[in-house]
């Protein structure tokens, strides 16, 4: 939710807080190829073309773009004739036209590498895939995309657009800006050659056959400086004696075998873009460890198609793959454990592992697909800096698979905006220099939001910073899909604070049964439906909310209260557009629970169940902007307590203490008295001796009656909070609840207890904390402890 910092790019590799790099041979990149950008005449050739480029090329390490823009057909055949006529033994498709075909799948060729790439639009164009698919192909190698004419792409109706398309919409109402945007990427780009063949609205034709330009010898891709060995031939190896492919690689493959054999609580962070190795670092340092002995390696990463990279390098047998849950979840002893695209796991999760494992390395990348790495390693260096303040950093530069200022890499980092960043913290502090009395809050069009390139560059930076996982599809989403708005908080032409925010619910009343039933699940409306599905809340689809999305501030101006000015002026808004409420589902956890709170957005849900990826469970929050909306909220604030109070004993029973808390803070306790025997049985445990096991019905009572009240006044200390919920509605036994407040043990445990039920009693009855609470007819009917 929270931006970190400003992810400046080092313009060299760091190693270690205070101590410089080694020394290594100098790494002499190809010189590039200049090739001034220039459109092929229509229905040239395609197949001599491809190979013209690729001639152009050799021995450089570059990459180019051949753009084939027309009919579906024509396109097809000329991709197919160029595959047919180059031979290029590892060419790959992106789309299920063409075949040997991938499906278009997110994360298509992660891991591997390909000669030639084919890249058919017509199948559906994803923004993730697509950056997956560039990173894949090598230096010399020749990416093929097939698209509509280029007039006509904007207004086509791309198939992958439909999940974008929340219900009643369908693709046909999701816009083209993306595209648009793409396009005049591709256009200045001195990496694309493009050639017009038959337009959308021209009668399909055969494309034009080769006329001898192209060699029939079969090509089997220029080898590119630092490539990495086939599959086959490394299989024939011993993988630990295999050379690096850049100095950076070398370095980074030295300091992992440094990490995991030197002093502990000592790790190591790398960082790197996309391409430069990091991943195939980890895995030659696996195996050069495996040939020195036989450590108990780990390796962890978001999903383990991120990790394909590592596994395929270490050789056999592989490092231990465990998914980062599971791996929390068990805690299996290692002697080193790797963390893959650590910017994609959450920061409490990392935190955990970085507790739990003396010996570990975390590699991101910085600019990618696969979350980021900018906001992680603002986030996570006042974490290291805590917990192992000897921790080191390492920085990859030169790419491996390409050379370097490789154009087809620039291009994708501006389609895909990569590299996107936010105003510089000096021209953050500028504006907010004159006590922001130039700041407003827009909403602008998102024609003009995705015209002005520096503009949307600020804001989606922003968003990156923010979010752990922002990827190019989130760019696709922000400017084409339905119902979308972007609020920019601006001091002249510095963004300091922007949020995407979407339209949902106001679903058809023969809706409402079903969805609360669970038999159906419109695309979309994410908040409505949850509300009425899990939070009981039959009629909560029925009105109109708009939901914030994501949420940022520039990390130069955080603390300013312009999260909540920003989230003020989108309510303003949103009552005006006719909203019943504004609202917002997000990770839970205690800060973010106080924020939503200063910004007068109450909680009113929690997800049984933790996400796989972030790892925490969801909650959602919500703000009355209409009496109908004021309803809904007052019984959903009223229904959470109760809900809590048994769900805390059941799957909630691993949440943390402290979120439980935050929920609770402020909530709508139990208006009904305590009965006199609860009161007598809740006294003698809190004064005297009395169990915890023959209490506990009293105690869950006083807690549903008592605790919100407490906990938003503060009378309780986080140790006395936490003791309540662990051991009064997780039910755990307070040896279990110790590590819970590092406590030493059940007795210190049960005695902070005793504290917290006294202050609770004081505050049922409304009497100071100090005073006993009991009654004439207590006394008469005394229990023994």
């Amino acid at each position: 939710m929270h931006a970190g910092g400003c992810g400046r790019r080092r313009r060299c590799l760091s190693v270690g807080r205070n101590q410089p790099p080694r020394r290594q041979a100098r790494h002499q990149p190809p010189q590039p190829v200049s090739t001034p950008h220039l459109r092929l005449d229509t229905y040239a050739s395609p197949p001599a073309a491809a190979q013209a480029l690729r001639t152009a090329i050799a021995g450089s390490g570059e990459r180019r773009l051949l753009w084939l823009a027309g009919g579906a057909q024509w396109t097809l055949a000329a991709a197919r004739d160029i595959v047919a006529r180059l031979q290029v033994a590892d060419t790959h498709w992106l789309g299920d036209r063409g075949g040997p075909a991938d499906p278009n799948r997110r994360t298509a060729g992660l891991g591997g590498d390909c000669g030639m790439l084919v890249v058919d639009a017509w199948a559906g164009l994803d923004p993730d895939a697509l950056g997956a698919a560039i990173g894949t192909l090598r230096g010399g190698g020749l990416l093929v995309l097939l698209t509509p004419s280029a007039a006509d792409w904007p207004g086509w109706i791309d198939p992958a657009t439909r999940r974008f398309a929340t219900f009643p919409h369908g693709p046909g109402d999701v816009g083209g800006r993306w595209v648009e945007h793409l396009r005049r990427a591709l256009a200045s780009s001195p990496a694309v050659r493009r050639i017009d063949g038959p337009s959308l609205s021209e009668r399909a034709q055969d494309p034009p056959r080769a006329t001898g330009a192209v060699d029939d010898a079969p090509d089997t891709g220029t080898p590119t400086p630092g490539d990495v060995m086939p599959p086959a031939a490394k299989a024939a190896m011993d993988l630990s004696q295999l050379p690096p492919a850049t100095p950076d690689q070398a370095r980074a493959i030295d300091a992992i075998l440094a990490t995991a054999r030197g002093r502990a609580c000592r790790p190591l962070v790398i960082t790197a873009d996309r391409g430069r190795g990091k991943s195939a670092a980890m895995g030659l340092a696996t195996a050069r460890l495996r040939a020195a002995g036989d450590p108990l390696i780990l390796l962890t990463a978001p999903r383990r198609t991120a990790a394909e990279a590592v596994l395929r390098h270490a050789g056999e047998p592989p490092p231990r793959y465990v998914a980062p849950d599971a791996l929390l979840a068990a805690t299996p002893a290692a002697d080193l454990l790797l963390v893959d695209e650590a910017a994609a796991i959450p920061a409490p999760l990392l935190e955990s592992m970085l507790l739990h494992y003396p010996r570990i390395v975390f590699a991101t990348t910085v600019h990618g697909y696969e979350g980021t790495g900018r906001g992680f390693d603002v986030r996570f260096r006042a974490v290291l800096d805590r917990h192992t303040p000897g921790w080191r950093a390492l920085r990859l530069t030169a790419p491996v698979r390409w050379a370097d200022g490789d154009p087809l890499e620039a291009l994708s980092n501006r389609a895909l905006l990569l590299d996107a960043e936010p105003a510089a913290d000096a021209d953050a502090a500028a504006a907010l220099a004159d006590g922001g009395a130039h700041m407003h809050v827009e909403t602008p069009e998102r024609a003009d939001l995705a015209a002005d390139e520096p503009l949307l560059r600020q804001a989606f930076g922003l968003l990156v910073l923010g979010h752990y996982q922002t990827r190019p599809s989130d760019l696709r989403q922000l400017l084409d899909a339905p119902d979308i708005a972007v609020h920019l908080l601006r001091c002249g032409d510095t963004v300091l604070a922007t949020a995407v925010t979407g339209r949902e619910g106001r679903l058809p009343a023969e809706l409402l049964a079903p969805i609360f039933a669970g038999r159906r699940r419109p695309q979309g409306h994410l908040l409505p439906q949850t509300l009425s599905a899990h939070a009981g809340l039959l009629d909560a689809p029925a009105l109109g909310v708009r939901r914030i999305l994501r949420i940022a501030v520039h990390p130069a101006a955080r603390r300013r209260g312009l999260g909540r000015r920003l989230v003020a002026a989108i309510a303003e808004q949103a009552a005006g557009d006719g909203n019943d409420l504004l609202g917002a589902s997000f990770g839970a956890t205690p800060e973010l629970l106080r924020f939503w709170r200063r910004c007068d957005l109450a909680p009113v849900h929690i997800g049984s169940r933790r996400n796989a990826a972030s790892g925490v469970h969801a909650a959602v929050v919500l703000r009355a902007l209409t009496p109908a909306g004021e309803r809904l909220l007052d019984l959903g604030r009223r229904r959470l307590p109760g809900r809590l109070a048994v769900l805390l004993a059941g799957p909630l029973r691993d949440l943390e203490p402290a979120v439980a808390a935050a929920l609770l803070a402020g909530a709508t306790g139990v208006a009904e008295p305590l009965p006199d025997n609860d009161l007598h049985e809740l006294n003698a445990f809190a004064h005297a001796a009395r169990g915890l096991d023959a209490t506990r019905p009293a105690l869950h009572r006083l807690l549903r009656v008592a605790l919100p009240r407490a906990l938003a006044d503060v009378e309780l200390t986080p140790a006395q909070a936490a003791v309540l919920i662990g051991c009064g509605l997780q039910q755990r036994e307070p040896a279990d609840a110790a590590a819970l407040v590092g406590a030493t043990g059940a007795g210190a445990v049960l005695g902070t207890l005793r504290e917290a039920v006294a202050i609770l009693l004081a505050e049922a009855l409304r009497q100071p904390p100090d005073r006993q609470v009991t009654r004439p007819e207590q006394r008469q009917h005394p229990e023994g402890g």
